[in-house]
């Protein structure tokens, strides 16, 4: 393939990435996204869709999974199958349900919910998403809030919800704001928006508590609109990118005092095998709002991978040498590379 422009400079801060290990796939395990947190009780803890879990411990449209050691003698094992949300591609209504970002703020976790079309039944293959809420457990994910069916986050604004992630739990974050941000849809969108609600009100699951990014002001300070007054609007792209844009969160990385913005598409959505390749790219910004630089491209990552997180639990030397959970390959490209829990191991090039 051509790379495509891409319409943010290079950086002056990572040089790049190197890779250190090969993909590492663990045993037995069957879904996808897989959106990690660190915990208070040491644990990270992982969302999954479509999934069958562990040497098929579940049949679930989403459920959560504890994460305990590190890589590559890591353990998964199934928490909660999440049964109020369906069976593995159960649709509710019109789609079916899928997880978006965790987090653990206070020892509670918080998990982003919302509606998903499939992959393929739209003409396009752009999967939509709409009707996000946020929904909490005190527990470690054994039992949770009720299922919504008002949602906070009604139609596709804001409708893939991906918390900004910083320490255990939420240690060392960069005020007392809890920051989420979201496209429209799953692959393949356009741009990323940005959201935020008081540390102290996350709790409250009122999205008239939030307020979303309004753009930078003459200080080149941002500017925030409360959500849910007025005509609810998305707000201002804190990242864009015309389809290239998909499903993923940011990430604070200690060593190099930067958020880090793993990007992924599929780059054959017209061809006869519309999966087959994901394009990756990889972002480093001072704030979550920008301004963001180009750290790293892949034109063909990995086997068909989507979705990657960068839990800090595994950062080493601050996050210099970092984990990257994805989740592929939900079309099979790759043969027994279908729908897993994968890890792999980079380190960032400073100088």
């Amino acid at each position: 393939m051509n790379i495509p422009h891409i319409p943010y400079p290079k950086s002056n801060c990572i040089k790049g990435i190197r890779w250190l290990t090969e993909p590492i796939r663990y045993p037995d395990s069957h879904g996808d996204t897989w959106s990690c947190t660190w915990a208070d009780d040491n644990h990270l803890y992982s969302t999954a869709d479509d999934c069958y879990g562990i040497k098929k411990s579940n049949n679930s449209n989403l459920a959560l999974f504890r994460v305990e050691g590190f890589p590559p003698k890591h353990t998964v094992s199934l928490v909660n199958p999440m049964d109020a949300y369906g069976n593995a591609g159960f649709h509710d209504r019109a789609d079916s349900w899928k997880a978006n970002g965790l987090i653990c703020v206070d020892g509670i976790l918080y998990m982003a919910v919302s509606q998903h079309s499939g992959a393929y039944e739209y003409a396009d293959l752009i999967q939509r998403t709409y009707d996000a809420s946020i929904i909490k457990s005190d527990d470690h994910g054994k039992t949770w809030s009720c299922k919504r069916r008002d949602p906070m986050f009604p139609s596709p604004r804001f409708s893939t919800p991906f918390f900004v992630q910083f320490g255990r739990d939420y240690q060392g974050a960069m005020d007392d704001w809890v920051y989420a941000v979201s496209g429209a849809s799953w692959n393949n969108g356009n741009y990323l928006t940005l959201g935020r609600v008081p540390k102290a009100l996350i709790g409250n699951l009122n999205a008239h508590d939030w307020e979303m990014f309004n753009g930078l002001d003459d200080q080149s300070q941002p500017t925030w609109e409360k959500y849910g007054t007025g005509v609810v609007r998305p707000g201002k792209a804190v990242f864009q990118f015309r389809g290239y844009t998909s499903m993923t969160g940011m990430h604070y990385v200690p060593a190099v005092h930067r958020f880090l913005l793993p990007q992924w598409a599929y780059v054959d959505l017209d061809g006869p095998d519309p999966s087959h390749r994901t394009f990756f790219h990889l972002y480093e910004a001072p704030k979550p709002w920008g301004p963001w630089s180009l750290v790293h491209v892949e034109e063909n990552f990995g086997n068909a991978w989507y979705n990657p997180s960068l839990p800090a639990k595994w950062f080493e030397d601050g996050g210099r040498r970092l984990w990257m959970v994805c989740g592929g390959d939900f079309a099979n490209c790759h043969k027994n590379q279908d729908y897993g829990f994968f890890v792999r191991q980079f380190e960032l090039v400073t100088a």
